[in-house]
């Protein structure tokens, strides 16, 4: 039986769950998932994603008997003849909104998902050697990155968290800046990209600094913009945390010199 890599096993996993494969492709996702961490994740974030439906199904109020009795009594109400000219309006009006729902569907399944953040954030600390600069110097780490890439990164500052180190990363198809951070044993991934990451899919609350909150795979991931670029998060602390971590990088960003 021929091994899947994640580039075919992904595609395949909301399919693998529903039980629509065949049974020697089913075999075969099953070989990679036990053999894949990443996917492993995958499978959980979909999990993840499938119960907030659930629950979003199960909260969503029922329908007042009110309501339903006035629908049913204008059905049960004389049919009346309906104009030619309207029905056509009415089915151009439906084919409208049908296109917008498309278009729309179209848009939130190509927008890119904060769970690929998480995933670097995963892998990256899996490595033996997790940055590339090994530096607990905001500006050296700013020279180092700056010098790698088409911007140029403002690494925060916090008093509350020790920097670890800086290394390149590509997320989402873009090169980013990958900064690592610790407070009390835990580690905390902050990413340093040139376009703002509080639009991805996966947010679901926003504090009212405009920082946007979000929980993939059990990580709470939080995005803010600052300075022209955008940060995000990832960590295993609480959102509060991650939340003050933004607040005070933000007011602690130094004006940058003439000529950079």
């Amino acid at each position: 039986m021929r091994k899947l890599g994640c580039e075919e096993a992904g595609p395949l996993l909301e399919a693998f769950e529903a039980n629509e494969l065949d049974g020697v492709t089913s075999l075969a996702v099953e070989e990679h998932l036990d053999a894949c961490p990443l996917c492993q994740q995958r499978r959980r974030w979909n999990a993840e994603a499938d119960a907030s439906l659930r629950r979003l199904a199960e909260t969503t109020p029922a329908v007042s008997s009110g309501l339903r009795a006035r629908v049913l009594a204008i059905a049960q109400t004389e049919r009346r003849v309906i104009p030619a000219r309207f029905q056509y309006a009415a089915l151009a009006m439906a084919a409208v909104i049908i296109a917008l729902l498309a278009i729309a569907s179209l848009w939130h399944f190509s927008t890119p998902d904060a769970m690929a953040f998480v995933e670097n954030h995963i892998s990256t600390l899996a490595k033996s050697e997790p940055v590339e600069l090994r530096t607990s110097d905001a500006f050296e780490a700013e020279q180092w990155l700056r010098a790698r890439l088409p911007f140029a990164p403002i690494v925060p500052r916090t008093p509350d968290y020790r920097l670890v180190g800086a290394r390149l990363c590509e997320v989402n198809r873009a090169r980013v800046a990958f900064l690592l951070y610790e407070r009390d044993g835990n580690r905390v991934s902050c990413f340093v990209s040139a376009d703002s990451q509080t639009r991805l899919r996966g947010f679901d609350a926003t504090a009212a600094n405009r920082v946007r909150l979000g929980t993939c795979d059990g990580k709470n991931v939080a995005a803010w913009d600052a300075d022209h670029s955008g940060y995000l998060l990832v960590g295993d602390l609480p959102r509060e945390s991650l939340v003050a971590f933004a607040n005070h990088a933000t007011r602690k960003i130094p004006q940058q010199p003439t000529g950079l």
